[in-house]
């Protein structure tokens, strides 16, 4: 394959923008690479299909961490988007900025000043409702669905009030106390993810070619540049020879993966796999953090959104509300409602994000695939993770094979702040549920006595069931100090000169609340970055 100026690897949330802005903001000729298959899948379009995503290992990784000590030496599941669009494409959808206070330590210049920072955000965002009609080009649907979210919800926002915590419809990015409803990446009823909406409007453009099903072996470096990139495409290995350079945009797992396979990073982890060490750094791998956090589910006597999906009668009917007008149960996400609250915090911003949702599952395993199955009986969730989780984990090698899959170690709850967040979030729904307003609808907790254990009783209880939220990041933090991260304030690589990273690895610290939004906010402010500096290469 040849005449290929930038080579883009991985189209996920990240990697679709990068492709958008060089089609659009430069001449060169872009190669994007997918390991993945097309995104074109009812499972990924329909909202509420994401829940047939989540095991699904045609577009998902299926990742499993190592055994967690602290987590009485359980494997914690990792599912990653292995399709166009990526995570965005089999997420929960929910768009959420995080908190000012989460952008501090990003600062080092004034590209990444808090102003600029919401600058960007605003730049691929149009905010939209039931009432919008249609959608700019190249900007990702911030939808207000609270109109149509389930009636059971206003039990929530009573009980919060109760505790005199502020409802806003619009959950926004002050740090103070606040519940309300998710915006989430849909229109018309249907999943907008990064490959919708930045990738479709370049794809006819010649100068761009996509290749998927196509995974990234090497990277072959010489005299500090990349000269060219190994890949199997389909059973054929294939050798790319970028004019310029090439973006990772390959997600917090895989990314250093690649990275250390070719290489590059920590001297002790690629001696293990008795590879060459070519470039020294051994903060590319490290700094794995991520949310960790539990839902506590309810019976209730109030009917919930089980009435509609917990039988085939209900369901068939939500099936022919889509179908017709694009509304229901399927055209929304299950995460409603929730927010951001200091509860006992030991900082001045807040410690717990909260899910409230209208609906109980349990996971089945059949023909040994797990499946989400919606209860029989009415009831309700209220869940909750660390914000700012201060646990430090890594990604390591397992073998010289990179087919392997990589060795993942969040090192959960090694921080005692993490703990103590864990002990606040169980006091915040005691308090919650005992409320005049809670307490009206709630009938029994399910697998776990809430109400009247201990605290050394509960955080046992976490330990046994605690999950990922599935937000990893910062394996690649950013950092001009090459001796605290992998890449600098551009976005490049420490000790390449043609090499950047754009995606959530380089987070230097994990924000508060869903990740993608902030995944995409720094591709788009990336790209700039990228651009003016290859234009400066030229």
């Amino acid at each position: 394959m040849k005449n290929i100026d930038i080579v883009i690897v991985g189209a996920g949330s990240a990697g679709c923008i990068l492709a958008n802005k060089f089609v659009n903001y430069t001449n060169y000729n872009i190669l994007l690479i997918e390991a993945g298959p097309i995104d074109k899948s009812l499972v990924i379009d329909v909202p509420l299909g994401y829940g047939m995503t989540f095991y699904n290992k045609k577009i998902n990784w299926n990742f499993y961490s190592e055994k967690q000590s602290k987590l009485n030496n359980r494997d914690i599941y990792y599912p990653r988007g292995k399709v166009l669009g990526g995570s965005s494409s089999i997420n929960g959808m929910v768009y959420a900025r995080g908190l000012d206070s989460d952008y501090k330590d990003w600062y080092e210049n004034d590209e990444w000043s808090l102003a600029n920072i919401k600058k960007n955000f605003q730049e691929i965002e149009q905010q939209i409702d039931e009432n919008t009609t249609s959608l700019d080009q190249n900007k990702m649907p911030v939808n207000d669905v609270s109109n149509l979210h389930h009636p059971i919800l206003k039990y929530f926002f009573n009980g919060c009030n109760e505790l005199n915590i502020k409802f806003n419809r619009n959950l926004n990015t002050d740090i103070a106390n606040q519940v309300g409803h998710y915006n989430i990446t849909t229109f018309n009823g249907r999943r907008y993810s990064s490959s919708k909406v930045f990738l479709n409007s370049v794809i006819k453009n010649n100068r761009i070619r996509i290749m998927t099903n196509a995974f990234v072996k090497k990277i072959n470096i010489k005299d500090k540049k990349i000269m060219s990139l190994e890949l199997n495409s389909k059973g054929n290995n294939l050798k790319i020879k970028p004019n310029i350079g090439a973006i990772l945009c390959t997600g917090s797992i895989m990314t250093p993966h690649i990275l250390m396979h070719s290489g590059i990073g920590d001297p002790k982890k690629i001696k293990s796999i008795d590879k060459e060490i070519i470039i020294s750094n051994s903060n590319i791998g490290k700094n794995l953090q991520d949310h960790l956090g539990l839902d506590y589910l309810f019976k209730t006597l109030h009917p919930s959104l089980n009435s509609a999906l917990g039988n085939w009668s209900g369901r068939i009917k939500e099936i022919f509300k889509y179908i017709y007008n694009r509304k229901g149960a399927f055209a929304l996400s299950l995460n409603q409602a929730g927010g951001y609250l200091n509860w006992n915090s030991r900082h001045s911003y807040p410690n717990l994000q909260i899910y409230f949702n209208p609906l109980t599952y349990s996971i089945t395993h059949k023909n040994k695939r797990p499946l989400l199955n919606t209860d029989k009986f009415d009831g309700f969730i209220i869940g909750y993770n660390s914000c700012r989780p201060k646990s430090l984990g890594e990604i390591s090698l397992k073998s010289p094979d990179i087919n392997d899959d990589p060795l993942i170690d969040p090192n959960f709850l090694s921080h005692d702040e993490d703990i103590h967040d864990v002990l606040c979030a169980v006091d915040f729904t005691k308090t919650l549920a005992k409320t005049k307003s809670i307490n009206n609808i709630r009938e029994e907790t399910i697998k776990n006595d809430l109400l009247n254990a201990n605290d050394k009783e509960m955080l046992d209880h976490f330990k046994n069931n605690a999950v990922s939220v599935y937000h990893p990041c910062g394996t690649c933090r950013m950092s001009n100090n090459n001796n605290q991260g992998a890449v600098s304030k551009r976005l490049k690589l420490h000790g390449l000169e043609n090499l950047w990273v754009v995606d959530a690895s380089i987070f230097p610290n994990i924000t508060s609340g869903n990740i993608n939004a902030t995944v995409m906010m720094l591709a788009n402010l990336g790209s700039k970055l990228i651009i003016e500096d290859i234009k400066k290469m030229q």
